[in-house]
């Protein structure tokens, strides 16, 4: 008998069993579901449904392998394609689901049909996908059977609870089936989950660079519109939670958009120093745009340093360092390898207990944060109970940020320029090295440009702050220097004139482009050329 008869012989014998434990799903609300391991589930059934839905404003894209391989089974003129999963709480039964089913989406992904010759492909990628984290070829069809049949906690199309129930969201690039056991916990208690794989401008594959991570941040965006039609979800209590690269596109939809509660990055590629270059090269990605709790879970990695994320001064930010786990051990796998030992490499005592713990914190975070729950987040108590796997935690607390542009407007017009500078003294002595964004100096420069200063000594004023800020800014001592220049100060405006072009050649400012660049070159020799 060849080894894919094997297999088959195996799968069915396997099947047989999993038909007739999923029979006697749930008549005990207490009966033990192995894929969800020690996890203490919550008071809540959790149902599941599948959203397909299309963005008929973009194209179409068609699938893509993560070696970049294009399948195009896909029909551009229908719209960009979102396979949305969502978890909820539920009550009363649907229809039980084994873990195959999670796979099985994968082939859904950008052809929302459904064949033999789909779920084939999806254990492909799944297989192919799990050796490239670390199983090394280890991880066969034969593994991959026996994860295949096993249950889950969830049921297709049970009744949603009344709610409405707070939000998670997960953006991840490598669908339901490497998240899926997180969600189930978090929905069982009290939260609706929903993910979705973000995809690249092009196909299916999230671009690794900037301009992919504002595609994947419009993605999620189109995402929360899909599910705030749900009559059981809370738009108003939405959280995100992203591991890898993921964490850094709900970093980006934060500063974008303050209607998010919080942030979880699983052990997330956010505090990074390559991360955070991608998303220093936007316009939005600012420390006052980012004022909400975050927590870090993090493991060993060469390329992950806590210190990355300190500049976030307006956030209350919460770490915790897992010594022995890895990034993608934080998901499913994590569990995973009790059932496959060393499914993507060899652990320090295995997984199971650490992604346990993982979850565990997580949900005492997002308790704390809508609501739920009120204590702080690393107790003596929780400490005792998980030192086998956390070995450091700290806090660092939130300094207050500055008004919004249109207050900050207001105030100007009720006060004058003190009043913004008093904001800007106070916030400098409680901790804020950049009370202003480079942003906001830019936009209220233009603002106070229309009949508000017309002596310029407004715009020095302001432009004395954010030099003070940002004194290595090619932009900030430009604008300095000319307005300088305007109220009389000659030898002061050289300085900072002739400074601007030192600044130029090594100025990375994203809102700089090389055109833009040039003119305040050309503006600033032409200046000097008269000043001196």
């Amino acid at each position: 008998m060849t080894i894919e008869k094997h297999v088959k012989v195996f799968r069915a014998f396997v099947a047989l069993i999993a038909l007739f434990l999923l029979s006697c799903h749930h008549q005990s609300d207490n009966k033990p579901i192995p894929m969800m391991g020690d996890l203490k589930m919550g008071a809540y059934r959790v149902g599941y449904r599948t959203l397909f839905e299309y963005d008929r404003t973009r194209p179409g894209i068609p699938y893509s392998d993560w070696e970049g391989k294009l399948y195009r089974d896909h029909d551009p003129a229908l719209g960009r394609q979102f396979q949305i999963h969502v978890w909820y709480p539920a009550t009363g039964e649907g229809d039980p689901m084994r873990f195959e089913q999670y796979v099985h989406l994968m082939g859904r992904e950008t052809n929302f049909g459904e064949s033999e010759e789909q779920e084939k492909f999806a254990e492909e990628r799944f297989i192919q996908q799990t050796n490239d984290l670390g199983g090394e070829g280890k991880f066969t069809t034969i593994e991959l059977a026996e994860l295949l049949e096993m249950q889950v906690f969830a049921e297709y199309g049970a009744h949603a609870e009344t709610g409405p129930f707070p939000v998670v969201i997960i953006p991840s690039g490598c669908s339901a089936a490497y998240h899926s056991i997180t969600a189930e916990f978090l929905a069982s208690h009290g939260f609706v989950v929903v993910g979705f794989s973000p995809k690249g401008r092009f196909s299916w594959g999230m671009e690794i660079s900037t301009l992919g991570l504002e595609t994947a941040v419009d993605d999620l965006e189109f995402v929360v519109q899909q599910i705030s039609n749900l009559p059981y979800v809370n738009v108003q209590e939405i959280s995100l939670a992203g591991n890898a690269i993921s964490s850094s596109v709900c970093a980006l939809a934060l500063a974008k958009n303050s209607q998010f509660k919080a942030l979880i990055s699983l052990e997330g590629g956010l505090p990074s120093s390559f991360e955070q270059r991608l998303l220093n090269q936007t316009q939005v990605y600012a420390p006052q745009n980012l004022q909400v709790p975050m927590l870090f879970i993090y493991a060993p990695h060469p390329s992950i340093d806590p210190s990355h994320t300190f500049h976030l001064v307006h956030s209350d930010r919460y770490y915790a360092h897992f010594p022995k786990m890895s990034e993608f051990a934080m998901l499913n796998y994590g569990m995973f390898d009790a059932v496959v030992p060393d499914i993507i490499g060899e652990h320090e005592g295995g997984t199971k207990s650490g992604f346990e713990t993982a979850n565990k914190l997580m949900l005492r975070f997002l308790n704390n944060v809508h609501g739920k729950l009120d204590e702080p987040l690393f107790t003596d108590d929780f400490a005792v109970k998980n030192n086998a796997q956390i070995d450091t935690t700290f806090i660092l607390t939130s300094v207050p940020a500055a008004p919004n542009l249109a207050e900050m407007k207001v105030l100007f017009l009720e006060r004058g320029m003190m009043a913004i500078d008093s904001i800007y003294q106070t916030l400098q002595s409680q901790g804020s090295k950049s009370p202003f964004s480079t942003s906001f100096y830019r936009d209220y420069r233009s603002w106070l440009a229309w009949k508000r200063d017309p002596e310029f000594s407004n715009r020095l004023q302001l432009y004395e702050m954010a030099y003070g800020s940002f004194p290595e800014s090619s932009e900030v001592n430009y604008y300095l220097a000319a307005y300088l220049e305007r109220t009389g100060d000659t030898l002061k405006a050289i300085h900072h004139y002739e400074r601007t072009l030192q600044l130029l050649v090594t100025d990375e400012d994203p809102a700089l482009g090389i055109k833009r660049k040039g003119q305040i070159r050309q503006y600033a020799q032409e200046a000097l050329e008269i000043l001196r």
